[in-house]
């Protein structure tokens, strides 16, 4: 199995994917492309969320920036 668009070869070592029955996957090829939910725009969602009433977006010590 390899991550969609990376040619056969090349590094994969941040693609992780767990076999959970050992031997399942043997003798199965194939590439893993993100689904197109996981691929959000930004201002869609802006305009989505004004469909709901406003509320306060905080951002709290340790959490991560959005970006």
């Amino acid at each position: 199995m390899r991550y969609h668009g990376l040619p056969e070869g090349e590094d994969a070592s941040f693609f992780l994917c767990k076999e959970l029955v050992p031997g399942y996957l043997d003798g199965i090829t194939g590439e893993y492309a993100t689904p197109e939910g996981y691929l959000v725009d930004g201002q869609e969602a802006e305009e989505f969320d004004k469909l709901f009433p406003y509320k306060e977006k905080k951002e709290l010590p340790g959490q991560e920036a959005q970006m």
